[in-house]
C-alpha cells in the first residue's frame, strides 16, 4: 500500500514538474510571423479582459509586447511577478506588458487584490498547449510587427541585467 501512495506521489511530482518550471536555460529565438490563419502563437492566442470582453493581439501593435503565461497556483511564475512589476514600470510606455492565465477572472482578480500589479492582466480563453505553452511560466518577446523574438521558459529574474539586455534588443527591433 505504501509503495502505491508513493508511486502515486512521485507520479504527481513529475506531473507538476512539466506544468511549472524552475529556471532553464533560455529557449532559442524563435521565428514566427502572425497569419492571418492562427499558425503562429500570437495567432493562436484567444484571450479577453477580466470583465470577458474580448481581447486581441492587435490591440498591443505598435510597441514591443512582454506576454507573460502564467498561473496562480505555479510558484515560479507567482515569484517572478515582482521583477516583472519592476520593468513594467521602468519601461512604461516603450513596451506593452501582458500576463495571461487560463484561470477564471475571478481567480485572477482575487490574486490581483492581495498584489498591487500596475501592468495588465487577462484571461487566456483557449488552453496553454493550444498556444504552444508547454511549461509555467513562459515568456514571449513579441517585437512591435507581431514577431515572436525569443521564447523564455521557466522563471528569470527580469530585473537582472541580462533580462534588461533582452528588453532593450526588443525594443531595437
Amino acid at each position: 500500500m505504501l509503495l502505491k501512495k508513493s508511486f502515486a506521489f512521485a507520479f504527481f511530482l513529475a506531473i507538476a514538474g512539466l506544468q511549472c518550471s524552475a529556471p532553464k536555460h533560455p529557449a532559442a529565438p524563435v521565428a514566427a510571423t502572425p497569419s492571418p490563419s492562427g499558425d503562429s502563437i500570437p495567432g493562436r492566442i484567444k484571450m479577453s479582459d477580466l470583465e470577458g470582453k474580448p481581447l486581441s493581439m492587435a490591440d498591443f501593435n505598435g510597441k514591443p509586447l512582454f506576454l507573460n503565461f502564467w498561473a496562480t497556483w505555479c510558484g515560479p511564475c507567482v515569484s517572478e511577478m515582482a521583477s516583472i512589476e519592476k520593468i513594467s514600470q521602468q519601461y512604461a510606455g516603450k513596451i506593452n506588458f501582458l500576463a495571461l492565465s487560463n484561470e477564471s477572472p475571478a481567480q485572477i482578480r482575487t490574486y490581483l487584490k492581495k498584489n498591487n500589479f500596475t501592468f495588465q492582466f487577462a484571461k487566456l480563453d483557449v488552453s496553454y498547449l493550444d498556444v504552444f505553452v508547454v511549461a509555467l511560466p513562459t515568456t514571449l518577446l513579441i517585437d512591435a510587427r507581431g514577431n515572436v523574438v525569443e521564447e523564455i521558459e521557466g522563471f528569470r529574474n527580469w530585473s537582472s541585467a541580462g533580462s534588461l539586455k533582452k528588453l532593450d534588443a526588443l525594443l531595437e527591433k
